[in-house]
Parts: structure tokens; C-alpha cells; sequence
């Protein structure tokens, strides 16, 4: 289902009371169900219309149930949320941490990235760099949103009058914060990163009222030109990077170009008359839903891409020639779009027009089109977690976590900050804590068949946990004796192994804030629902906290 399609149906939900959650539930015979989700008792879920009849649904029939933050019931009323008008947030990436040096301006679609050891963009380093996205972000609906920031290392974000994160070189950490905002009403967003070494990734989050967790859509942010370059002041168009070689390398000029219509291309200043290339991208959206046909005259060697198609490709022509291509279009729908060409010893010369049926040719640009930058998606290649937040917290001997750093431990409990789910658990039922999110390249030196700490230089040192208080751990180690490490220093601390859940775990629950429990059972209480997870104990949880429960498959 389309995402402002999705988000539209759950918005029609109202929710009055602490027990009712908009959201969705599937049963296991392949039903699914939405509107107010209840806990009827403990063994029943409800979901429908606040006013009604309500579908009453035994939790041994769900496999899985979400828990959306509450719609506002005038909304019933005023119908669906719009899809604002942006395009992106103004990206620029410095080649040092402290935002200076180099300085390499971009329009991110969103944030949304996870580098790991690679570069951010061309010719960055891997490591010591820092970037600062600039701009307003446009709540579609009134009500509170939820952003969670995960960065590695440091990061700062800051929407309107919420702060989150951390400047240290912390090696990876997750903040959760809520914000109250009006549909339509733009605020500040911006968000400072610096990678100090290892891995990287920078990820903003949000969920807001009738949707789901998920990455910022792009049509929610505008970028501050006002920032940027003098290139950068066009809303309209596409962004053209200008390379000083025929092969799309090394660094890069970038310019937001209205109109896909030069006499000729003029490269930058500094750059040779022959001998360079230009990557035009961006977004372009249909206003029917028809077959469209693009023409591009040039002299230069030429290549085009419309929703990831390839419909020009002729980047070794050398002669004025006109070159054209189809492709079908969804009316409103936004689409890629990238436009290559190659400038060896021609007039320079390009113009690019559409037109469909019922759409009379015109040139490619202005209104409708959208300059962006999609960043190359990254895979997992080292078989571990895509994101690394998730090593992060308190894990049970039977794979429960605990989104949370310790605040003190001993032989009898860990003990959390208050407000965490829950706020202790007996140490002995503790296999391991996890301070920092684990780089994908250490995560075989934790194992099960030994105790002790990964370090953050990623040494392990083997041994027994005495104590952990005042942000120091003391070590009995098998070869060094008693040694005492700052939590800075310490990466994860090993108790035992982690074991599956046990049979009787029926339900994976996953809190807002991330973290997991395998549930057994539920009860119903005034205010709270009551949670029995083997490994963790009764653990006393408002409904709200919820974010989605899933049968175990076994």
C-alpha cells in the first residue's frame, strides 16, 4: 500500500482512552483489521471504530498487532493528511570533524544512512569527517511525534524546541525524544555529525500520528539555500554535479540547474572547455498517469534514467543527433530521475524535453521536478545487523533486551534509569551489556563460551564482573587480576551466554523505545499492562509504550 495511502487509512481512527491505540492487527488466518487496538483482557485483544461494533480477536489467533501513536479524532473530520511540497534536506560534508576543510554540498533526500567503512560521498575520507544538515521539516498532521536518532559517532539534532544526542566519540548510540507539532507548520531541523574512526552511520527517525516508524520522507523537508551556495538558491530543477574528467570522478561542483536547456552546458569557472562530464539528478512527478516520451538534442554523449529505466543510452555520441525514449508514468507520483552527459570536443550543446498524451512537450524542469541527491544503498556485507543500534542494551539469558544503558550493577541487580521498562532486573538473569553499539567486525569476539569486556579498541579481556557504579567497572580478569576500566573505555561487558526463548514465550513484544521482551503472558491492569517475560520478570508497562507484538514462530 502506498505510504501516504497507508498513513491515510489509520488516521481516520480516533483514540480516547490510555487502553486504545490506532493501528493494525493480522490473525493467522490471513485476516487483518484496522482502527482502535484494546486489551480486552488477558487473552483478548478488540480493534475497530471507537463507536461500534469491535472485532474481538483471541491472541492466540494474532501473529502480529501494531500500536500507532493515537490519531486526532478531528481528523475523522477534516479527512486525510497532505503530502507537504519539499524535496530534501541541504547535506554539506566537511573532510574534517570540526566542519572545516573541504566542504562538498549535497541535497539529501532524507537522513538516512548507514556508511559503515566506506565513504560518505566522493573523494571523503572514511574517517575524522563531519556533516551538517540544514533545514525545516513540515508536520503533516497535529499531534506528537516521536524522533529517534541513531548516530556513530557523535550527533545533534535539533527540531524545533527538542534537542537530542550526543558530541562525544561514543562509537554509536540511539536517543528517543517526543515533540508536540501543528500540521502545516514548518520548523528548524537541522542536525550536526562527526565521525571520529571505525564505522559510521547517521539515521533520523519518526513516527508520528497514523504512522509507523520510519525514515522522514523527502516531501517533508526543504533545505536551507540560504546555506548553500550560490547554485543551490533554485527550488526547482535538477542537481547537476560537474566533474574536471569524462568519467563521473573525483570532485565535484554542484548546481541546482532550473532547466534542462543549455546553448551550451557552461561548466564552472575553473574547470577545461572539453574533457568533463555532468550528473544531473532529482525527482520528477507525472501529472497524468500515460505514457510519456523524452527527447534530448545534443552534441555530447548522452545517457537517461527515469524510474531506475534506462531510456537513453548513447554516452559515445560525438555528433549533433536527437535521441529519444518512452516510459509509463503514475500521475503524483514522484520518480527518479538521473541525466548523464559527457563533454569531449562538441559545441557543448542539450536540451531535454517530455510530453505524453494529454501533457504538450516541454522542456524538463521548473515546476514538478525536484533536484536531490539519492545516496548508493549500502549492504550488510559482514552477515550482521543492517542497523547498529540494535547490539545496543541489556540482553536476558534468553535474548530479551533492554534499550538502556546500567546505571549501577552488582551481584543481586541492575538497576536503570527511572522510566525505563522495567527500572531493575536480577543480575543473574543478565547475559550481557552492550554500552555501545557493537561494529560488525568485533561482534565474533563476544561469544558465549566466555566472560569478561570488549574494550573500545576491540581488545576482549577475559574475566569476572565484580561491580559497576560511578561509571567504573571492576574486572577480576583470568591473567591481569583485578582491573578497573572507565565506561568510557568499555564496549561490552559478557556474563554468560544467550540461550533461545524459552517454549513457553509466545509473543515478541517491541517497546518505542526498541526495546524487545518474549512474552508468555499479559495482564490487564487499571492503568498499565502487566508483562511476563521468563528471562526478565513481571514487568509493569503503559500501553502506550507499546510499538508492536508478534507471535514467536516455531
Amino acid at each position: 500500500m502506498n505510504f501516504y495511502l497507508r498513513w491515510a487509512c489509520l488516521a481516520l481512527f480516533a483514540c480516547c482512552s490510555i487502553w486504545l491505540r490506532s493501528g493494525t492487527v493480522t490473525t493467522k488466518d490471513g485476516q487483518g483489521y484496522s482502527g482502535l487496538v484494546k486489551f480486552e483482557d488477558s487473552d483478548h485483544l478488540t480493534v475497530g471504530p471507537p463507536k461500534g461494533p469491535r472485532k474481538k480477536i483471541p491472541l492466540k489467533n494474532v501473529v502480529a498487532a501494531t500500536f500507532d501513536i493515537p490519531a486526532d479524532p478531528e481528523m475523522f473530520e477534516s479527512g486525510a493528511p497532505s503530502a507537504g511540497k519539499g524535496y530534501g534536506i541541504l547535506a554539506a560534508y566537511y573532510d574534517r570533524p570540526n566542519f572545516k576543510g573541504r566542504v562538498i554540498y549535497r541535497i539529501d533526500r532524507t537522513i538516512n544512512h548507514q556508511w559503515r567503512s566506506r565513504q560518505p560521498v566522493f573523494d571523503l575520507p572514511r574517517d575524522y569527517f563531519s556533516v551538517r544538515w540544514a533545514g525545516e521539516l513540515e508536520p503533516p498532521v497535529t499531534g506528537e511525534y516521536t524522533f529517534t536518532l541513531n548516530a556513530n559517532d557523535g550527533g545533534k539534532l535539533m527540531v524545533g524546541d527538542l534537542t537530542l544526542g550526543k558530541w562525544e566519540a561514543l562509537s554509536g548510540f540511539r536517543e528517543v525524544g517526543k515533540l508536540a507539532l501543528e500540521a502545516g507548520k514548518r520548523v528548524r531541523f537541522e542536525f550536526d555529525f562527526f565521525d571520529n574512526y571505525g564505522e559510521a552511520s547517521a539515521r533520523v527517525l519518526w513516527k508520528g500520528p497514523g504512522f509507523q516508524e520510519s525514515p522522514i520522507s523527502p516531501t517533508q523537508l526543504y533545505p536551507d539555500t540560504n546555506k548553500a551556495p550560490k547554485g543551490f538558491k533554485s527550488q526547482s530543477g535538477l542537481l547537476g554535479c560537474y566533474y574536471q574528467n569524462r568519467f563521473f570522478y573525483g570532485d565535484g561542483i554542484l548546481s541546482i540547474d532550473p532547466k534542462m536547456d543549455f546553448s551550451p552546458v557552461t561548466p564552472p569557472e575553473e574547470f577545461p572547455d572539453k574533457n568533463y562530464s555532468v550528473r544531473w539528478t532529482g525527482q520528477l512527478e507525472a501529472p497524468y498517469t500515460e505514457e510519456y516520451s523524452f527527447k534530448i538534442s545534443t552534441d555530447e554523449g548522452v545517457r537517461l534514467w527515469v524510474n531506475q529505466l534506462l531510456v537513453i543510452n548513447e554516452l559515445s555520441n560525438r555528433a549533433p543527433r536527437v535521441f529519444t525514449g518512452k516510459v509509463p508514468l503514475h500521475r503524483g507520483e514522484r520518480i527518479g530521475v538521473r541525466l548523464e552527459s559527457v563533454h569531449r570536443a562538441g559545441q557543448g550543446n542539450l536540451k531535454v524535453v517530455w510530453s505524453s498524451k494529454s501533457k504538450s512537450e516541454s522542456i524538463l524542469g521548473g515546476e514538478g521536478v525536484y533536484p536531490s541527491y539519492e545516496p548508493a544503498e549500502v549492504k550488510d556485507e559482514g552477515g550482521g545487523e543492517g542497523d547498529e543500534s540494535q547490539t545496543l542494551g541489556v540482553f536476558s539469558w534468553a535474548g530479551s533486551r533492554i534499550a538502556s544503558s546500567p546505571v549501577s550493577v552488582d551481584d543481586s541487580s541492575v538497576k536503570f534509569s527511572k522510566g525505563t521498562y522495567p527500572e531493575r532486573i536480577s543480575t543473574i538473569n543478565v547475559s550481557r551489556m552492550v554500552m555501545r553499539p557493537v561494529p560488525v567486525k568485533y561482534r565474533n569476539r563476544i561469544t558465549d563460551n566466555r566472560t569478561g569486556v570488549l574494550l573500545a579498541n576491540g581488545d576482549f579481556v577475559e574475566g569476572q564482573m565484580q561491580s559497576l557504579d560511578n561509571n567504573t567497572l571492576v574486572l577480576n580478569s583470568v591473567l591481569f587480576g583485578v582491573k578497573v576500566y572507565g565506561i568510557d573505555q568499555v564496549m561490552a561487558i559478557v556474563l554468560a551466554g544467550i540461550k533461545a526463548p524459552t517454549k513457553t514465550s509466545k509473543f515478541n513484544l517491541r517497546l518505542e523505545n526498541g526495546s524487545q521482551f518474549y512474552v508468555r503472558g499479559f495482564r490487564v491492569d487499571k492503568k498499565d499492562i502487566i508483562v511476563d517475560d521468563p528471562s526478565v520478570g513481571k514487568i509493569r508497562i503503559p500501553l502506550t509504550e507499546f510499538n508492536e507484538l508478534r507471535a514467536i514462530d516455531r
